[in-house]
């Protein structure tokens, strides 16, 4: 009998963890980058959600920086001086950008790998050129 209560309790509570867990809306912070390359390139992006700011980088190398917002659920408007732009987060916390002198009209997946931003610190001689890839 206490098996047969055991396995019941169980069971309801596997059920209402998996329903809570199913409600969760995806929320843009952490670090999100591509699969794959690009033609040649990887793509990512740091979003830190504490003071609403951004990181893109290229190759592992910054080539824009800026704020974002909020504009509805789920869509979010991308400002730094270089590029205005907006994402919409998918229910996989995944979303498309796009840059033309990387993959032409296509759009660029990103995935989120991590709910934490990660900043990279190495330099590189190059910068300047994959800057140019984003104007």
């Amino acid at each position: 009998m206490r098996k047969v209560v055991f396995i019941v309790i169980s069971i309801v509570t596997i059920l209402i963890i998996s329903a809570c867990g199913s409600n969760i809306k995806p929320t843009l912070k952490g670090f999100y980058q591509t699969e794959k390359n690009v033609n040649g390139y990887f793509v990512q992006m740091a979003i830190n959600h504490h003071d609403n700011s951004f990181i893109l980088y290229i190759d592992n190398r910054e080539v824009d920086s800026g704020i974002y917002k909020s504009v509805e659920d789920r869509v979010y408007r991308i400002k730094s001086d270089k590029q205005n732009f907006e994402i919409t987060l998918n229910e996989d916390n995944a979303f498309e950008i796009f840059i033309k002198k990387i993959n032409n009209e296509n759009p660029i997946l990103m995935r989120n790998i991590s709910g934490i931003p990660t900043t990279v610190r190495t330099e590189f001689d190059d910068v300047e050129e994959y800057k140019t890839l984003i104007e």
